[in-house]
């Protein structure tokens, strides 16, 4: 079953304005014990310096709550609360170091807010007339707003990172998962659409995929060769990542560096597809190839030819020559991304190949994550 985003539950972060005006109008809706007009035993000036006493201590009290209460919505950002593959991802589009500076300030304001409370309400129980009590609780809420107005940009921040952190994909960190990785347009939404459960955007452009989408399938497995009823499946994910572009690492944009976020933390395996009809970028995606293995030499890689059906006799044969110059140590596998069964059956060989690496590999970052 596909795995739930773990920041779902996050609740939507409200603007400044909105958390004080909400907070200021539940405190005057309060009724104040023990101050109501028929209690005309009770010194007016008594009941005043009581009820705006009050007002003060609630008004502190709801700002810190809804204060406190958007800090714990968040999770811990620290290696070993959530995986590494979101905390990569966090940091790439917003740093890490900047969300927890933020949820810091937020909680340093309740405290600021409490401060202010704690200033007033002796002043307020000393005051000498009605009027002044009034004076001196306007004077502690203006302050406690002015407090809350200088959160705006902060608030607006977090809830533009919550709103990220929604988008992520639900990973299952207990299934096997395929990494899709390649130049931009060269049929990994395609791949991924055909083989699984998802439904990435597609389009006849770069960078179209933006996220790492996340796809689900699931690999037959059999008693023995001459048996064609399976015993199980074993689920795994396929991860179609933002294409690659073959340039040095200062140099690549945000889209690429999530896609080595996602193959460095989450891949178990990698599918590299190599489109050759892309003739003016052949000599770059064989660059980003080298640079995948070279990154990842211990990952199994399955290498696919992609978009058989555009490429001519003339064209298969020169791209069979490339094959045996470039990659003879990798199966020869060309494919058409509309033939999905093809492409799956390929996936269930290499996953039956290299079952024990891959497996190898998965208790590897296991034991990374938990430490």
């Amino acid at each position: 079953m596909p795995s739930t985003n773990p920041f779902r539950a996050i609740k939507p972060i409200p603007f400044a304005d909105e958390l004080f005006t909400i907070s200021h109008n539940t405190v005057m809706k309060t009724s104040i014990r023990g101050t109501a007009t028929s209690a005309k035993s009770v010194p007016l000036l008594r009941k005043s310096r009581k009820k705006e006493a009050a007002r003060i201590e609630l008004l502190s009290r709801e700002l810190r709550e809804r204060l406190f209460r958007i800090v714990e919505d968040f999770p811990t950002l620290q290696d070993g609360h959530i995986p590494d593959f979101y905390i990569e991802i966090l940091d790439l589009s917003f740093s890490i170091d900047k969300i927890r500076q933020t949820l810091g300030s937020l909680s340093g304001s309740a405290d600021l807010v409490w401060k202010i409370k704690r200033e007033y309400l002796g002043t307020v129980w000393h005051a000498n007339s009605v009027l002044a009590t009034k004076d001196l609780r306007r004077a502690a809420f203006g302050r406690m707003e002015s407090v809350i107005k200088k959160l705006k940009s902060r608030l607006e921040f977090l809830e533009s990172v919550r709103r990220e952190m929604r988008l992520m994909p639900g990973i299952d960190f207990e299934q096997p998962t395929f990494c899709i990785a390649g130049y931009p347009n060269v049929g990994k939404s395609s791949l991924v659409n055909g083989v699984t459960s998802a439904t990435p955007e597609i389009g006849a452009y770069p960078f179209t995929t933006k996220e790492a989408t996340v796809g689900h399938l699931e690999i037959p497995v059999y008693a023995s060769s001459s048996h064609k009823k399976p015993l199980t499946h074993i689920p795994c994910q396929i991860v179609d990542t933002p294409g690659i572009l073959d340039r040095p690492l200062d140099e690549r944009n945000e889209i690429e560096l999530r896609a080595l976020a996602a193959l460095k933390t989450l891949a178990a395996a990698i599918v590299f597809i190599f489109d050759f009809t892309q003739q003016e970028a052949i000599n770059a995606q064989l660059n980003l190839f080298n640079q995948i293995i070279n990154e990842f030499p211990e990952v199994p890689l399955l290498l696919l030819f992609g978009k058989a059906d555009l490429l001519s006799h003339e064209d298969t044969n020169s791209l069979e020559a490339f094959w045996k110059e470039n990659f003879s140590t990798y199966e020869f596998n060309l494919v058409t991304m509309n033939d999905p069964s093809s492409i799956h059956s390929r996936l269930e060989h290499f996953f039956k190949t290299n079952q024990n690496q891959i497996t190898t590999i998965m208790r590897q970052q296991n034991i990374l994550a938990e430490d």
